[in-house]
């Protein structure tokens, strides 16, 4: 059994270990290898060469990392560390053992500031960043420095807007559900299904390296989800913002960003966005129904 190292137990690192270990309970119904699964939850630049050496994974996945926009910008020195040196300097590590170990890095697709290009076109994955924070700042300088050291190896991952139907206060439909007002612009967002399903290509496909953008296929905007959480029952009707008057008390900015890739379309071949989401919120609608049951109980 191939071992895997996973880098942060956040929204995407938890999700992933759950599906692609052992014991995940996804793997037999998506027809996928369990994998050997391995944490790394202390800070990545402790990770020494020993610690790898211990473990000798066949693939580590970085999904560590600062996300707070208004943290990143208030620590700014840290989050310059954490985001772009250290995952710099694992890779470092990781190349200089002598063991054949895919790296998968999870960077952003919030490095645009859209939603679309100034000529009408979603952005592609070779398209200049154009960065509205330094959150977004730290992740595209490192997608830079490590497509700069080894593109040929390294596969580095651009999400936007994660969601899936767990209660996790990183998943964009949990957040989505707290805001009374929310923009009804153009967005692309990913499951997890779709993360789940591309980083099971890049691991038994070794030759697919460089930057990958990963979203559901379609576009949509918060409004509208929004608007299919409340027909759920999960929430409130929403109502309308505008994107000005969003920018007017959001800081830092907060972006919009519609993605295309090519080469991720015809290899991934996503879901329609639509249909990913009410399974999503139809999850989470269960999940919140079960915890008010718990809570229930436990009062």
């Amino acid at each position: 059994m191939k071992k895997l190292l996973i880098i942060g137990r956040g929204q995407i690192g938890s999700a992933l270990g759950n599906i692609l270990g052992e014991q995940g309970h996804f793997a037999s119904a998506h027809n996928g290898h369990a994998y050997e699964v391995h944490y790394w939850e202390k800070d990545m630049d402790a990770l020494s060469t020993d610690a790898l050496l211990s473990i000798l994974p066949d693939a580590v996945i970085n999904t560590a990392g600062k996300t707070d926009l208004a943290w990143c910008e208030a620590n700014a020195r840290e989050a310059v560390r954490c985001n772009l040196e250290a995952p710099v300097r694992l890779y470092e590590r990781i190349r200089n053992i002598d063991h054949p170990i895919r790296y998968i890095h999870f960077s952003s697709g919030c490095i645009w500031d859209g939603p679309y290009t100034p000529d009408g076109r979603p952005f592609t994955p070779t398209m200049p960043p154009s960065p509205a924070c330094l959150y977004s700042w730290t992740k595209a300088a490192a997608d830079a420095m490590l497509m700069n050291i080894d593109k040929e190896h390294i596969a580095i991952l651009r999400p936007r807007q994660v969601y899936s139907g767990a209660l996790h206060l990183r998943n964009t439909l949990v957040k989505l559900m707290k805001y009374p007002k929310l923009v009804d612009t153009p967005n692309s967002v990913s499951s997890m299904a779709v993360i789940e399903k591309t980083v099971r290509y890049l691991l038994t496909h070794s030759e697919a390296s460089g930057i990958w953008n990963v979203y559901d296929r379609g576009v949509i905007t918060p409004f509208q989800i929004g608007e299919m959480l409340w027909q759920t029952g999960v929430r409130t009707q929403p109502q309308k913002i505008s994107k000005d008057e969003l920018d007017r008390f959001h800081t830092p900015k907060r972006v919009d960003t519609v993605l295309y890739d090519e080469r991720f379309e015809r290899c991934i071949n996503p879901e329609n966005v639509e249909a990913q989401l009410h399974r999503a919120i139809d999850e989470l609608r269960h999940a919140i129904e079960l915890q008010a049951a718990s809570e229930a109980l436990a009062a």
